[in-house]
């Protein structure tokens, strides 16, 4: 039985054996009830991806016929592969190297437009920063990585762009809803795939919750999420609702604009690089989200109105009962 039609072709499995693929799960607290992490399964779907034939999946992965079948049956159950007539198809997000590549490119004009948005902004921004407490100890420029992309961007916003722009819930896949995407990692990165950058707790509790943002969340930057040791930015309950609240709910409005007007580049783009026979335009436009955000962020960054923290990581906490 062959593998699902792709518009990539010319991998064998051995290369995808040898290169390096990373998991990516958005959701709250739901996430599926297989990891695909373990047992090859990335590996399997991406195979599957490049139309590569079962047999020879199965022979480089050493799997006889009956091990196959339990796990394409675990996959189909949790809603992550479909049969379609004489082949298997993915449904989750595979964001290769050429597509990742791509949407980084075609990302470039709306980050233009939401960096020049940001920096229209920048005074109101910056007033309510005036209004935390942390502006005492902290200066904006100092705290701007997590104000421009964490705060008005990413973490603390990103479930506005879903609910006002995707209008969707997330996929629900046997029982649970949660947003699932395979992404490949040029092994010559410094940083994490393309560069995203990514919000990651590290201590959760009833009072407060510590987190970490940046793009060097990986094995070659040893004790990265070893808080204990770092400069952390505290923002008390004043701030915490500021954070969450206030600031980006100031910028939205705009950033909903640019988003909108947007909608029928990024909806040709689904097509053109045929995520539409895999998962729907929401699941599709989440994760390429991520690489917007983080072309506006860098544009910024290279016009000298954020600074990196030291290291590339932005330490912080939060007051949870605010």
């Amino acid at each position: 039985m062959l593998a699902s039609c792709s518009s990539e072709k010319n991998r064998t499995v051995d290369n995808i054996l040898d290169s390096r693929f990373r998991v990516y799960q958005i959701s709250g607290f739901q996430g599926p009830k297989i990891d695909i992490k373990k047992d090859s399964l990335a590996q399997f779907i991406i195979a599957l991806h490049y139309d590569v034939p079962l047999a020879e999946i199965e022979s480089a992965l050493a799997w006889n016929s009956e091990t196959t079948e339990e796990h394409i049956n675990a996959l189909i159950k949790n809603e992550l592969l479909a049969k379609k007539g004489d082949y298997y198809q993915p449904t989750l997000g595979i964001f290769t190297l050429d597509r990742g590549n791509a949407l980084e490119e075609k990302a470039q004009k709306v980050a233009n437009e939401i960096a020049d948005s940001i920096q229209n902004r920048l005074p109101e921004i910056k007033a309510i920063h005036e209004e935390a407490n942390i502006s005492q100890q902290h200066d904006f420029r100092e705290l701007s990585l997590f104000y421009l992309s964490n705060v008005i961007l990413d973490n603390f916003q990103i479930q506005r762009v879903e609910e006002a722009f995707l209008g969707q819930e997330r996929p629900l896949r046997n029982g649970s809803r949660y947003y699932l995407g395979i992404v490949e990692d040029d092994p010559a990165n410094k940083t994490e795939p393309f560069g995203i950058y990514g919000n990651r707790g590290l201590l959760w509790n009833d009072s407060i919750g510590i987190s970490v943002y940046g793009n060097r969340r990986i094995e070659s930057n040893v004790g990265w999420d070893n808080y204990e040791d770092k400069d952390i930015h505290v923002f008390d309950e004043h701030d915490t609702e500021l954070i969450t609240r206030k600031m980006p709910e100031l910028f939205f409005p705009v950033l909903l604009e640019i988003l909108n007007e947007n909608k029928p580049n990024f909806e040709a783009t689904y097509r053109e690089l045929n995520f539409d026979k895999e998962v729907s335009f929401e699941e599709f436009f989440i994760f390429w989200y991520h690489w917007i955000y983080t072309e506006a962020t860098d544009v910024l960054i290279a016009e000298d109105i954020v600074q990196k923290p030291q290291n590339d990581m932005f330490y912080y906490q939060v007051a949870v009962n605010f």
